[in-house]
């Protein structure tokens, strides 16, 4: 049945729910990965666009990623790939070429995936090498404290509360997994990194970009977008950016 978002929700034959587009107008997919204790809310505006100009879209949901903490203590980093890689087949299936988008976490697993499939290229959006900038945290916290707004302060005590500690050992672990892949990876790659992330430091997008050995590749940074750039000011331009990239490089 139809949701919030006007996308229809499916049961794959790998019993994983997908998020599909239904104007699919030429062959080319897009598996789009959500972040570390998120869902299909993050990336929804790009998968929405991405859907109304015609790309096969899937948004798996991560094992462990229901909004129940118990679910999430009891998934491992390997559970998550193999949720992202059942999508993957299925557009695989499908589609000539397929990209991978990654938000945040959904960076990393992208990588993981593209050293076991082939795939026409990746795109990185607020991945983390390096994470928790502290002092744009604490910044963000006086600033709310003296009158700038307590929406950050809530979403730090929503993610205390939110993420059970194994489970943060699997995000480790994905992490220190992933970072000497990165220079294996050889498809086109476009990273993109908001400067004032609180959650990922900016010195991310550029070890991303210094280590992978695409002959393509290409980085970009952005003002006002935050952790969750696909939500805030700097959207338009990011979905713009990425559009531009899948068409010039397949």
């Amino acid at each position: 049945m139809g949701d919030k978002h006007g996308m229809i929700d499916e049961t794959g034959k790998h019993g994983v729910n997908y998020k599909h587009g239904m104007n699919d107008i030429h062959n080319t997919g897009c598996l789009i990965i959500h972040g570390f204790g998120g869902n299909y809310d993050e990336v929804g505006p790009l998968a929405n666009r991405l859907k109304k100009t015609g790309y096969k879209v899937v948004c798996p949901a991560l094992a462990g990623h229901t909004g129940r903490r118990f679910d999430l203590r009891k998934a491992r980093y390997t559970d998550w790939i193999s949720s992202a890689e059942r999508g993957l087949l299925d557009l695989t299936s499908r589609c000539r070429s397929v990209y991978i988008i990654g938000f945040s976490m959904g960076g990393l697993i992208a990588f993981n995936l593209a050293l076991k499939h082939p795939v026409a290229g990746i795109v990185t959006i607020n991945t983390p090498i390096y994470y928790w900038d502290v002092g744009k945290i604490l910044s963000n916290i006086v600033r709310g404290l003296t009158g700038g707004g307590s929406a950050p302060i809530r979403r730090y005590l929503r993610a205390v509360v939110k993420f059970p500690l194994r489970a943060l050992i699997s995000f480790r672990m994905l992490l220190t997994h992933t970072k000497p892949l990165v220079n294996d990876i050889t498809c086109p790659v476009l990273v993109t990194q908001g400067l004032d992330d609180d959650t990922t430091r900016r010195g991310s997008a550029r070890y991303i970009f210094e280590s992978v050995s695409s002959e393509v590749k290409r980085i970009k940074y952005y003002q006002n977008a935050g952790h969750l750039m696909l939500h805030s000011p700097a959207a338009g331009e990011v979905i713009r950016d990425i559009e531009g990239f899948l068409e010039g490089t397949n």
